[in-house]
């Protein structure tokens, strides 16, 4: 099983830091979020335009992954676009439906997360991209690789600072792994026979390091919310038929599952 030792809960005291593009934040940060979580889209621009109107306004969209439907890095392009179009940065994986290629053209379009870690306002951001092996014409890691994804944008998040900003600005609140896939157990990987088709690293990472809050999708029969630990972990559904998740964060983090 792969280690996060050395990897601590998330508590606020770290540098905060800026990527490039539609990463950068406004400063001093509004203390109130607006998310908006979709997974599963694969390929359905319709679908993505329902949602998107009946989420309204959100200060980010996060695209968790099978964007496309074994599609092409154009195809996955053309859904990000669509999805900026509001004004809202996108931060996105790749899913087991997309493919390497996918995964590279969104890290050309500045909107990836996989393996990296970013700030955005009061969260701090990181992704994981495809899921663990399972059929071997889709995108996936080993779990050892998967948790090196997970390490590495933790990494980021911990050890890079804004040089715009001073030391004594305040931290991020809030920590956020985007993953397509779910933590292996609980309620959120299971499919229709009963078995469980989740991440070990996953669950692992989120054990060890307690974000706040994990967006995954993935399994379409297992939408729901959940908890590890202090953890709430939400499989937002297939996007192709209009599910999605509104995610507020103030004092607290707040998901709410919905269908345009």
């Amino acid at each position: 099983m792969p280690s996060f030792s050395g990897l601590l809960p998330w508590n606020g005291r770290v540098h905060t830091m800026r990527g490039s593009g539609p990463f950068r934040a406004p400063s001093p940060p509004d203390p109130r979020m607006k998310l908006l979580a979709i997974t599963d889209l694969h390929d359905n621009p319709a679908a993505l335009d329902r949602i998107l109107a009946d989420a309204g306004p959100v200060d980010a969209l996060l695209l968790g992954g099978d964007i496309t439907h074994f599609g092409s890095p154009t195809d996955a392009e053309r859904l990000v676009r669509q999805a900026q179009v509001g004004g809202a940065p996108v931060l996105a994986v790749a899913g087991n439906c997309d493919s390497a290629e996918i995964d590279r053209r969104l890290a050309e379009l500045g909107v990836s997360l996989s393996g990296r870690g970013v700030i955005l306002r009061d969260a701090a951001l990181q992704g994981l991209p495809a899921m663990p092996p399972w059929h071997p014409s889709m995108y996936h890691f080993s779990e050892d690789e998967l948790a090196e994804h997970l390490r590495a944008g933790h990494a980021q998040i911990v050890a890079k600072k804004d040089p715009a900003r001073d030391e004594a600005s305040t931290p991020p609140s809030f920590h956020i792994v985007l993953s397509h896939t779910p933590p292996r157990g609980g309620r959120l990987d299971r499919i229709f026979s009963g078995q469980h088709a989740g991440s070990t690293a996953l669950r692992t990472f989120i054990e060890q390091t307690q974000p706040a809050l994990v967006v995954c999708g993935h399994i379409h029969e297992a939408r729901g919310i959940d908890t590890l630990g202090q953890t709430t972990v939400v499989n937002c559904g297939p996007g192709a038929s209009g599910s999605y998740a509104l995610i507020e964060m103030d004092d607290a983090v707040a998901v709410e599952l919905r269908k345009a």
